[in-house]
């Protein structure tokens, strides 16, 4: 349905649902007089106080209508409160002074009884109408406002899974074409780590392939895929190279969205594992042991004389774009880097 269409739709159900609170109103109104008045029965109904009836409801609406399209969003939207009120009264006026000399015309030049009476009794009637299609109008404005809001909120939501869809397929790639390249370097020196490489880089790719396809992982898996990535990684490392990775806590229960801590891993065996320094180290931390947020630290020695990147790489802009997406308000991230030292410390806010 395009734009035009659904206006039209809701144009209808307007106009419909307006000429069904009149036709109610007639009824009503007519209800209302024979219970009202004691020279009034259904029977004795003849044309000209039939069209005084419908006369009477006609200049209800004008009323109405010019308290819903005028009145209330030229002075009561605009908070003009004083002004409304006073044109509110001359509205309600106009219509008892144009009610009274039709009445008086189409009952004979008779006039009322009782004047004051009558006065009272339509003051009442045209407020009572003004009241309830006010209460009316502010309650449709409140569902259609509450509509829009569901459908932006809708729209949101839909494009925010795609742009996640998107930075989790980006990931992927990046991570297997890191891996490819180093059993490429492997089989070339026909080292025997190669076999090993393979078997573990399948049981990665079946983590990627399957469970990353979940919107929430445990972090129990999370840390298995991890562990596996460490190790695939000493296995083309220098021996040198001191890695750590230390576990604190015991909620491996909690979830999180899956390849979130993968960057800043591959990022410190890039830059940690090359590092020409004295004594390089990676060192990893999962701390969980309180039961909402999973604190994530990692840290490794840098050469001095390696130019800095700025943007921090692929991966981490990557990765920083799926914290602010899928943890807005959740997360803490927090680059600490020196001349010889990069830490990332990360905590995730998961209830």
């Amino acid at each position: 349905m395009g734009f035009s269409d659904l206006f039209q739709t809701r144009k209808k159900h307007f106009i419909v649902q307006h000429i069904v609170f009149w036709l109610i109103s007639v009824v009503l109104f007519t209800v209302v007089l024979i219970y009202t008045r004691s020279d009034f029965n259904f029977y004795n109904i003849g044309l000209r106080l039939a069209f005084s009836i419908l006369i009477t409801i006609v200049f209800l609406a004008i009323s109405v209508y010019i308290n819903l399209l005028w009145l209330i969003p030229e002075f009561f939207n605009k908070r003009k409160f004083i002004l409304f009120i006073a044109l509110e009264f001359g509205n309600i006026l106009l219509f008892i002074l144009l009610n009274y000399y039709v009445t008086y015309f189409f009952e004979g030049g008779n006039h009322p009884a009782n004047l004051l009476s009558e006065f009272i009794a339509e003051f009442i009637l045209v407020l009572l109408f003004l009241i309830l299609s006010t209460l009316l109008k502010f309650m449709r404005d409140s569902i259609t406002l509450q509509d829009v809001e569901l459908r932006m909120k809708e729209v949101e939501r839909q494009k925010i899974e795609a742009e996640l869809r998107a930075l989790k397929a980006q990931v992927n790639p990046h991570f297997f074409f890191n891996t490819l390249n180093s059993l490429y370097a492997l089989s070339l020196d026909k080292s025997e780590k190669a076999s090993e490489l393979i078997l573990k880089l399948s049981d990665l790719m079946r983590y990627v392939i399957y469970e990353s396809k979940d919107d929430l992982v445990s972090v129990e898996k999370q840390l298995e895929f991890l562990q596996s990535y460490v190790y695939l990684e000493r296995l083309r490392s220098q021996d040198s190279l001191d890695i750590q990775f230390e576990i604190k806590g015991e909620h491996l229960e909690l979830k999180i969205a899956p390849l979130i801590y993968l960057a800043f891993l591959e990022n410190a065996f890039k830059h940690g594992a090359k590092s020409e320094s004295d004594h390089p180290y990676i060192h990893i931390a999962f701390d969980l042991e309180q039961a909402d947020r999973v604190v994530f630290t990692i840290e490794n020695r840098i050469d001095p004389f390696q130019p800095k990147r700025v943007d921090g790489g692929f991966g981490l802009t990557n990765v920083k774009k799926r914290l602010e997406l899928l943890y807005p308000g959740r997360h803490h991230l927090n680059i600490i880097e020196s001349l010889t030292i990069y830490r990332v410390e990360l905590t995730i806010f998961v209830i």
